[in-house]
């Protein structure tokens, strides 16, 4: 595994770009292109002392892990629709990023992170200087930093208001389309900060069992989920994510713990922005990709590791998940392997 240390965030991303391999750069703009052919692509835009934002999809196809103890702030916000970073705790690997929208006030300290090969990584994210948005965003809108005192530092929170999402999402439009302005990204900075401190996603911080935060309509009729309900959509996400050798259906989740199938279903759906079925298959895809780049088992292990009784399924699988049957994979991978 590759490993590098980072003492400030621009090296973090140098050698982030240099690990992934995307490092032919152009610069148009103000927009900066990130590209490797086979890999992928990030697009960013700004600068990590005031405000930066990018749009990636891009797959990994080495394992490497960054060191990292600098010590700035950072608030966070984004959506990922494919992959899982982790994070190495007492010697133990740890899902820190899965899919999902998110928001987290980061305290770079000393941590690990780590990428696993043949991760597809894809998403968008706005990242705000946190010296920058105390100094400069709040007296714009008339805020201070004892606003903030409800959200904890180093807590990755998973539950966005849609309209933090739909702006999130017109972001991505913006670096997609090339048409961002440091102007514009302000703007974007004081929307979703406003309305991260709006009462209706204050209420999303609530832990009370006996509020409701979120309505989500199933079908010709609407269902009411609570902050005890989210507790339980994440204890699903967390089964899911450890145990991606063993497919468990809804009613099965649902039963252990201890939650509506509706519920499950819709809810899950609703805070995830994919369905069960999809979150489950992306993690044993990513599982799958793993244990091929490790090459101590053959595809057939493989296919029963991820819980696929079929090879010809778990075939057909791997090849929608990332567009190559598991033997192209694995050639991929030998032929771009670094000693």
């Amino acid at each position: 595994m590759k490993k590098g240390i980072a003492n400030s965030a621009i090296e973090y991303q140098k050698l982030f770009h240099d690990f992934a391999k995307i490092t032919d750069v152009s610069n148009q703009d103000g927009f900066v292109l990130y590209e490797n052919k086979k890999a992928g692509s990030i697009v960013s835009y700004g600068q990590p002392e005031t405000i930066q934002c990018g749009v990636g999809d891009y797959v990994v196809d080495s394992d490497f892990s960054i060191e990292y103890n600098y010590g700035t702030r950072f608030l966070h916000f984004g959506i990922i629709y494919e992959g899982i970073t982790y994070s190495l705790k007492n010697g133990e690997l740890i899902a820190q990023s899965i899919p999902s929208s998110f928001m987290a006030l980061e305290k770079m300290d000393k941590g690990v992170g780590v990428w696993r090969a043949g991760q597809h990584f894809k998403g968008v994210e706005f990242s705000i200087n946190y010296d920058y948005l105390i100094d400069t965003i709040f007296p714009l809108i008339n805020r201070q930093e004892a606003d903030f005192d409800f959200i904890k530092v180093n807590t990755r929170y998973t539950m966005l208001s849609q309209e933090i999402i739909d702006v999130l999402s017109k972001i991505e439009g913006y670096i997609k389309k090339r048409i961002f302005t440091n102007a514009l990204m302000q703007a974007c900075a004081i929307e979703l900060v406003e309305l991260l401190l709006a009462p209706s996603s204050r209420m999303l911080f609530v832990t009370s069992k006996d509020r409701y935060i979120r309505v989500v309509r199933a079908g010709n009729r609407d269902i009411k989920i609570s902050s005890e309900d989210i507790n339980k959509l994440n204890k699903v996400r967390d089964i899911i994510v450890s145990s991606a050798y063993d497919f468990k259906t809804i009613p099965m989740l649902a039963k252990e713990v201890g939650i509506s199938e509706q519920k499950l279903k819709y809810g899950f759906q609703d805070y995830f922005k994919q369905t069960v079925w999809d979150f489950q298959n992306n993690i044993r895809m990513s599982r799958a990709a793993f244990l091929i780049k490790e090459d101590e088992m053959n595809f057939e292990e493989i296919s029963k590791a991820v819980g696929y009784h079929s090879q010809t399924a778990f075939y057909n699988a791997f090849k929608k998940w990332c567009g190559l049957t598991p033997g192209d994979f694995k050639r991929y991978l030998s032929n771009h392997h670094e000693n």
